[in-house]
């Protein structure tokens, strides 16, 4: 599933808003969703009122909206409105959308929250129902404590850092490992570096140091697009994807895979499974359970996860145990010497004459 999950709607018009829809739909996305942005505290004015665009308004934006449209709809769809596509609104029984057969693209809704401290950044608990009736929630932390609370106890499902302007937080080990563990993503958008060549140095910087920290996992690929001419094709996005540090298939899945996991995640703490608590039998009595118990994870302990995680090169020392050693062989003794620590073992008279005698045999044979 190819997907847009960042088109900002403040300030905009809605023809401008249906142009950009237009454009994804005709460069073959299936999903797009469009963002109500809230700074600082949230109210009913800020619950979700957003529509989709009717199909036939993307239809009669660009020809390439609507040839997009009528091919993804299948040959037999095509086939019956195809006689009534050009006979107006009357024409082919289509209804309100003028004949066209429903669209298939994917229109959600998105709640981005900018918060500058942990207190404004309680509001996205306080009020709940608003939350509730986005589809999808991200945050844009302004301090490291917002960004270390949003990573590791927000019930979010996308953090948007500022990348594109010069900003002093710094992606910590332990906020990104926890983030990756609850199935967090972190968005790159790409349109404010096609703005200005301060902007693009500064997101490329940024995005650099973004996937060396998550090592190229759950990163998602976003456009941020005010018009369609910063809309870019799926194959662009790849390549710019690239020149952020992803390999072709991170940049890949960053396009594909990514909008299916946070729409998936987003979907789980609507049905409130996000934050399930885990509970840890008891150990059986008689001394069964203690090994039981020092087998069994933790609460927030992801016990299949296999190999290193994301940011252990950024740990502290004190936080990697030593892996104990096998013990030092020596060389073989000889047969005087193992006599010689025998007798010593015996007695301590016995055990000077042995190494007496064993080292008159030394010289000797070094004599002759």
């Amino acid at each position: 599933m190819l997907a847009d999950l960042c088109l900002p709607l403040d300030d905009l018009e809605p023809a401008l808003h249906r142009e950009r829809v237009a454009a994804l739909l005709a460069k073959g996305y299936d999903a797009v969703a469009s963002v109500h942005t809230a700074t600082g505290r949230l109210s009913e004015a800020d619950r979700c009122t957003l529509a989709p665009v009717p199909a036939a308004s993307l239809a009669s934006a660009t020809p390439d909206a609507k040839r997009a449209l009528l091919l993804r709809s299948g040959p037999a769809a095509t086939a019956a409105v195809a006689p009534g596509v050009g006979s107006g609104a009357g024409g082919g029984g289509g209804g309100a959308d003028g004949g066209l057969p429903p669209c298939h693209l994917r229109q959600l809704s998105r709640l981005h929250f900018v918060a500058a401290d942990p207190v404004q950044a309680a509001q996205l608990a306080a009020a709940a129902d608003v939350v509730r009736s986005y589809d999808i929630v991200s945050i844009a932390p302004k301090s490291e404590r917002v960004l270390f609370q949003a990573c590791s106890s927000l019930d979010v499902d996308v953090i948007a850092l500022e990348l594109a302007s010069r900003s002093a937080l710094k992606l910590r080990a332990p906020a990104v490992k926890a983030a990756l563990k609850r199935g967090i993503h972190f968005e790159i958008c790409y349109a404010p570096g096609l703005r200005e060549p301060t902007a693009r140095r500064n997101l490329f910087c940024a995005a650099q140091a973004l996937v060396r920290a998550t090592r190229g996992r759950n990163i998602l690929l976003s456009s941020s697009a005010r018009s369609a001419f910063e809309v870019r094709s799926p194959l662009e996005v790849a390549a710019m994807a690239t020149l952020f540090g992803l390999t072709r298939q991170q940049a890949q899945d960053a396009l594909c895979l990514a909008p299916r996991a946070v729409l998936a995640h987003a979907a789980a703490r609507l049905a409130g499974r996000g934050a399930a608590p885990v509970a840890v039998a008891a150990p059986a009595p008689g001394g069964a359970g203690d090994a039981g118990a020092a087998a069994t994870p933790g609460l927030g302990e992801d016990a299949g996860t296999p190999g290193p995680e994301p940011g252990d090169g950024d740990v502290e020392m004190g936080d990697t145990e030593a892996k104990p050693q096998p013990p030092a062989q020596g060389r073989p003794q000889r047969p005087q010497r193992q006599a010689a620590a025998a007798a010593a073992a015996a007695s301590p008279a016995a055990g000077q004459a042995a190494a007496g005698a064993g080292g008159s045999r030394k010289r000797r044979g070094a004599g002759s």
